[in-house]
């Protein structure tokens, strides 16, 4: 019989390649080897092709996959579980039909939450995602008037979870065309859905920024929707290390990742921003029950966000043309790695 292969996608200058490899082979006493089945594209994805990002690598982490085998009791087979990559193990990517994971016994059961029984895998596919909204939404006291800036995943995902908090959401994006695409979904059922250019002069006791980059004119849009006085703005998104307020030297990035606190002052306003990054085992517990429940204000639920479904092959194709042009696929998309 021969040697199981395995295809996968691997980095490489300029892009991505598809290969076909000998499945991995665990060099450590403690290790975990999965069978990614659902796996979802993220921004932070794209940046690793472009070579654009500048903490930790990421490469296909939101995923939902089976266990195979394992060197613990711990991860028997056929566990369905998730990744929270916060937690530092070595592994490969889940964007290929077997991903290996290495580390301490500790970090391991860490790394890989399991799925609550009967969540879609679907639905299970956001669990990273979410949690990641659930602990930035720890920065947002309930019953809030929120701002959120940005409809991408992320600030969809915030705008679900911040409603159940009991918060008057108001989603805001600066393309117009994405809150029509957003429209038709029961997920944001009276959301109101703003183009940046036409919100006016209303204000908002919390802005959380939610971009996948902080550009200037982001900042001031955002910082402009505060209230002379009290407001909390809320760093969530990407910011590049090098990024200054406009019109000073305070570079936010390190606010947002060390999730810092302070106190600006500027254009007549003076709030509280607050920094909020990644996610933590309590998160995940929590996001796996979000998904696990029903919404109150409709039947569907966050899978009604993936508007496009791929397979590997299909992946490589659509990062090599983003790398290309430097556009981002519209929307959600998910790998159906089986396929």
């Amino acid at each position: 019989m021969g040697e199981r292969l395995s295809r996968s996608l691997e980095l490489v200058p300029g892009g991505v390649r598809l290969t076909t490899r000998p499945w991995p082979r665990p060099a450590s006493p403690s290790w975990v080897l999965v069978r990614p089945h659902t796996v979802g594209l993220c921004s932070s994805d794209l940046k690793e092709v472009r070579r654009s990002r500048d903490v930790r690598a990421d490469f296909g982490h939101e995923m939902v996959a089976l266990v195979h085998s394992s060197s613990s009791d711990d991860f028997p087979p056929g566990l369905r579980v998730c990744l929270d990559p916060h937690v530092p193990v070595t592994r490969t990517t889940a964007f290929g039909e077997t991903a290996l994971l290495t580390g301490p016994p500790e970090q391991l059961r860490a790394a890989l939450p399991a799925v609550p029984d009967g969540t879609p895998d679907d639905r299970a596919v956001f669990t990273e995602p979410l949690a990641c909204t659930v602990h930035c939404a720890a920065n947002v006291l309930p019953g809030s008037d929120v701002a959120i800036i940005g409809a991408g995943t992320a600030g969809v995902l915030l705008a679900v979870l911040l409603r159940l908090n009991g918060c008057r959401v108001t989603l805001i994006n600066r393309s117009p065309e994405r809150l029509a695409a957003l429209s038709p979904t029961a997920l944001l059922r009276d959301v109101p859905k703003i183009p940046g250019r036409e919100v006016g002069t209303r204000t908002f006791g919390t802005v959380v920024v939610t971009t996948a980059s902080l550009d200037g004119s982001t900042f001031d849009s955002a910082w402009n929707l505060l209230p002379p006085h009290g407001g909390r703005l809320v760093l969530f998104g990407g910011i590049r290390p090098d990024w200054q307020v406009p019109g000073t030297r305070l570079l936010l990035d390190g606010i947002r990742r060390g999730e810092q606190t302070l106190e600006l002052e500027r254009g007549g306003r003076r709030a509280l921003v607050v920094g909020t990054h990644g996610a933590i085992g309590a998160d995940f517990t929590t996001a796996g029950a979000v998904l696990a429940a029903p919404l109150p204000w409709t039947t569907s639920h966050v899978e009604e966000l993936i508007v496009g479904r791929v397979t590997l092959p299909v992946l490589a194709e659509m990062l090599n043309d983003a790398a290309r042009t430097g556009v981002d696929p519209a929307g959600k998309h998910v790998v159906d790695i089986r396929r």
